[in-house]
Parts: structure tokens; sequence; C-alpha cells
């Protein structure tokens, strides 16, 4: 039995206690524990390792962005040890076929647990993907990939298709028809050209497709970005993710093309009231949707641009940051970086309790460092977050394996798929 001791996150607090660890669950957790194998962390936290719902890693057909040997290192170093990977991968993922391969062709690869959803182009693709993938992702609009499905009675169709087949569906959410004619060409005119109107509107249109359904769907926002949005996903039902982007970042900061995401970055007002609601528990998860693209890609013309930024590496650790500073309470940041995505999903994770599978990271909160892009790990080889503070794991375990230390990888290749229910 592996035995860590340190500031154990446990029944909702922090106390000195001892996890012990056998055949990759915690089978015991006490003040005291005897094992063959003892790491003492003295006063570092231990703390439930990060369950991240949205990350794009590239692979299959675009590998020289982002791999998933290189987008699972980067997550396990920043404190990740399960990820989500959405399917507008080249193929996109759009059929059992493509599925499969997706998986076999990145099964070896994965330094965390992982998911692969599918792609919802029609109510076809929800019996395809029910029971075999821990869910889809429907596309209210266009973006990376051609996946939108812009047509309200397309996705009426596909909400009651979901609620049928009872497949957890993540929902792009933008309404085209609010868009403005023009696109923009710098940061607040992106914002004002997919305004937060279109997210508010596609809430809306998603709400009323889930009453048409005599089964209540299992829909997931992805990426609220604004107070509109926020209030429209209230009496719905429906569960909520913020990124780290929107949470951090406005669209005043001066990244140019670099900045560019899908839905906008927002005004500081938006990025207030996504604060106040993620503070106040009013937000189920924080996800990355990380979306790397390349340097060279970002340098192309404000329109030509492609959406997205790398983010799985640095989510935890800026949050970490904004637990040292007091923004953040660390049940808080428990709650919405493992413990409820985990719930979400039905995973045996996301919690320090006995029979829990041992997914753990070790933080020293004295530690705080300046994020620098040269010691992250995407391939992509920039960062959003570049000069700002953040508090990095000082070791992540997945299933009581050390995947990371030091900010560098210290172990095999240890991920897994997860199933499309929950794991045993």
């Amino acid at each position: 039995m592996l035995v860590l001791e340190g500031r154990a996150f446990f029944r909702g607090g922090l106390e000195p206690l001892a996890i012990g660890i056998d055949h990759g669950r915690i089978v015991e957790v006490s003040k005291t524990l005897h094992g063959d194998e003892h790491r003492d962390f003295g006063e570092h936290l231990i703390l439930p390792g990060g369950v991240d719902l949205h990350v794009h890693f590239r692979d299959p057909g675009e590998p020289h962005k982002e791999d998933f040997s290189t987008g699972t290192m980067s997550a396990a170093i920043g404190g990740v040890t399960t990820v989500l990977d959405m399917p507008n991968t080249k193929p996109p993922v759009g059929s059992r076929a493509v599925y499969e391969e997706k998986l076999a062709a990145v099964r070896g690869k994965a330094h965390v647990d992982f998911g692969l959803y599918g792609a919802l182009r029609g109510p076809e693709n929800a019996r395809t993907f029910a029971g075999l993938a821990p869910g889809g992702k429907l596309y209210m609009a266009p973006t990376t990939g051609d996946l939108g499905v812009t047509d309200p009675k397309g996705v009426t169709a596909i909400v009651a298709a979901v609620a049928e087949a009872r497949l957890f569906t993540v929902v792009h959410a933008e309404a085209p028809w609010q868009f403005g004619k023009e696109n923009g060409r710098t940061l607040p005119a992106h914002n004002h050209m997919r305004p937060p109107e279109a997210e508010a509107a596609a809430i809306r249109a998603l709400g009323a497709a889930a009453q048409e359904s005599k089964i209540p769907p299992r829909l997931h926002i992805a990426h609220l970005t604004s107070r509109a949005g926020f209030d429209a996903t209230a009496g719905l039902g429906f569960t909520t993710e913020v990124a780290p982007h929107h949470l951090f970042l406005e669209d005043t900061i001066p990244l140019h093309q670099r900045g560019k995401v899908n839905p906008p970055l927002r005004t500081a007002d938006d990025r207030t009231a996504l604060w106040t609601a993620l503070v106040e528990g009013r937000i189920d998860a924080v996800a990355s949707d990380h979306a790397p693209h390349t340097i060279e890609d970002k340098g192309l013309p404000f329109e030509e641009a492609p959406a997205g930024v790398p983010g799985v590496e640095t989510m935890l650790p800026l949050l970490l940051r904004a637990v040292k500073r007091g923004d953040l309470s660390i049940e808080r940041f428990v709650e919405v970086t493992a413990r409820r995505p985990a719930e979400i999903l039905g995973l045996n994770a996301g919690a320090i309790e006995p029979g829990r599978l041992a997914h753990l990271i070790v933080v020293d909160p004295r530690n705080p460092v300046v994020i620098r892009a040269k010691q992250l790990h995407s391939k992509c080889g920039w960062t959003p977050f570049e000069g700002m503070e953040a508090v990095f794991p000082e070791a992540t375990y997945v299933r009581g394996e050390l995947a990371a230390e030091k900010r560098e990888l210290a172990g095999e290749r240890l991920g897994r798929p997860i199933p499309s229910t929950k794991l045993s």
C-alpha cells in the first residue's frame, strides 16, 4: 500500500491526514497509516485531481498543434487527471467507425484518463453515441471545424434525441441569427459581432427545446461568457461551465488575434459577473476549452486567424493562485475543478474518499511562479496568460501512480479511456 501524508481536503476541509492507496484506489483515510511506500508532504495540500470537461487535443488531423501525448502531458503537469476531448478533429467524430478509429489512435498516448465526445449533427448521432461515448457535443454556431447545427428545428430534433437516448450533451451555445454581418478585426469588434445576446438567445432556444421533450435532457452549457448568458440559464436545469480565459481575460487585453476565441472574450462587467456566479456556487465547473493553434496560425490577419487559446496546463494553477489571494475558497476550487465535473460524468473520482480512484495532486500554495510559455508543454508554444502568477502542483498522481512532479513527467503513460457511464 502507498501512503501519502499532507493537509488533505477531506469531508469539506483541510486537515493533516494519511491517505492509503492500493490498486489505484483510495482504501483508507486516517490520522496515521503504515504502508509499503510512504511519502510525507508535510504542510503541502493534497487535493483531488482535476476533471477537465472540455479540451481540443487536435489528434488526429492536426498533431503539429497538439497531439494526445503532449496534451495529456500538459494536463498532468497542470494537475488535471481526467480530460474530455472534443470531436472537431480531422476527420470529425461523427460515426461509430471514426470514434473507434480515434480511440485506437490515442489510447496508447495518454498520460491521464480521458474520454472522447461524439459530434451531434443530427438525431441519429444520439443513438450512435449512447452507450459508446461519455457524451456528445452540439455546436449551435460555426466555429473551428464544420459541425455547426444552425437551424433551430435541427437543434430541437437533436435535443429530443439526446433526451430519449439519455446522452450527456455539451452545447456550444451561440445563436447565429444574433451575429453581426461583418467580421470583427479587433477583440472588442469580435465581441460585438458575436454578442452576449447570441449566447443568451441560444440558451433560451435550448430551454424551449428541452420543454418540448418528454424526458429532461442532460444538457451542459460550455464556456459561459456573459452576464446575459448566465442569466438565461436560470431555472432550466442545465449544468454549466466557465473557461479560464473568460475568468481572467477581457476584450481590452492587448492579445490581438491571439485572444480570438469563440465565444469571444467579453467586457470587465461580464467577467465580474462570471466570477461572482462562480464564487457563489451558481456555476458547476471550470473547464479549460484548451484549443491550441500555432503561433504562425495566430499571426494571420484577425479575420483569418483561427479561434481558440491553450489552457489545460494553466487552469488549475491560475485558480490556485486565486485561492491564495482569497478570491476563491478552497472548497469552491475543489467543487468546480474535481467533485462536480466528476459527478456530472458519473466518474468515481473528484474526491478524497475510500473507494474513489486515487487521482490526486499535491500543492504548495507558498510557491507561486510566473507563467512563461517556454516552461509549458503544449506544442503550440504560447499562452494567453504569459506573465500572470500561478501555483503549479508539486506532484500529480493518476490512480495512485506518480504521473508528474516538479512540472515534469515522472511516469509511464498511465491514462485509460473512461467508459460511457462511469468507472467501475
